[in-house]
């Protein structure tokens, strides 16, 4: 009989474990008073090896070859390349709010506008803007990467070919 009770709870305990480890949503209170739940934050994870060493890419996407370029030449170098993936805008948004630091390029502007969301990045000599918006149906989030030497706009970029190989 105390074995039976004994295994009772330890079932019940392990039960209890169980059901805490779950990532249930949490009730937070808004600025009105009333309660609203809340889900867990997934935080997305750089891949091990993205196509340009010191511009990370979440795991998940894919480089969309057809529409990506890159030059160096004599130590300046030109980057735009395109990503799609399927994790939410905003979440790519924080991955490179916090992981683009770790490379040690420094945010100097962060901006949301219909729908897209434009950070801007420096170090060194570079500037780095990366443009979060729509991708296709089935990829629903597209990652656009450009490094220019410093002192180049995206705007001029756009006009402006880096020399051809």
């Amino acid at each position: 009989m105390v074995r039976q009770v004994l295994r009772a709870m330890a079932w019940t305990a392990v039960a209890v474990v169980l059901a805490g480890c779950q990532d249930e949503p949490e009730a937070i209170q808004t600025g009105a008073g009333v309660p609203r739940q809340v889900g867990p934050t997934t935080e997305l994870v750089a891949m091990a090896r993205p196509p340009i060493a010191d511009v990370p890419v979440p795991t998940g996407f894919e480089l969309e070859a057809g529409r990506s370029r890159s030059v160096a030449e004599h130590g300046v170098r030109w980057v735009d390349h395109s990503y799609l993936g399927t994790s939410s805008r905003y979440a790519v948004s924080r991955f490179y709010r916090r992981q683009m630091p770790v490379n040690r390029w420094e945010l100097v502007s962060d901006r949301f506008r219909q729908g897209t969301v434009y950070l801007d990045f420096r170090r060194d000599t570079e500037t780095c803007r990366i443009v979060i918006g729509d991708g296709t149906w089935l990829k629903g989030t597209r990652i656009q990467a450009t490094i220019l030497p410093s002192g180049q706009s995206p705007a001029e970029a756009r006009h402006a070919q880096p020399p051809e190989n």
